[in-house]
């Protein structure tokens, strides 16, 4: 059963690894991005309904980089969820700040399936 695509992105390989892993184990399809680079042309390829975006990421952080795929996600209705072990107040500023769908905290399992299964229904 596919409950939906979701393109995760995120620099740490481990975490990319877990957190694909649970997501699959709930019926998604998940495509990785490692890092910042090919984002928007995954975006644009894989065409997911979901993007789980690392916010603390090196070089380019996960709010910058929304900065740059916000209009194709925005034009296609593509919610779009901060995903970090950052302090849940500036998480919460971020996602105020570039009104972003939501954000979960890493290592919250209940939370990444609620909020997903929520966030990919109400765009649907």
């Amino acid at each position: 059963m596919n409950r939906g695509k979701i393109l995760l992105i995120d620099d740490k390989e481990e975490d990319l690894r877990v957190t694909k892993e649970l997501l699959e184990k709930a019926g998604y399809t998940v495509i990785e991005n490692l890092g910042w680079l090919g984002s928007t042309k995954m975006i644009k390829t894989f065409k997911p309904d979901l993007v789980l975006l690392d916010v603390n990421m090196p070089a380019l952080s996960g709010d910058r980089l929304y900065d740059l795929f916000e209009q194709s996600v925005r034009a296609d209705g593509i919610p779009v969820i901060f995903y970090s072990s950052l302090e849940e107040s500036l998480l919460k500023r971020l996602v105020l700040q570039k009104q972003v769908r939501d954000y979960i905290a890493k290592g919250d399992v209940f939370l990444l399936y609620k909020k997903i299964s929520h966030h990919i229904k109400k765009a649907h």
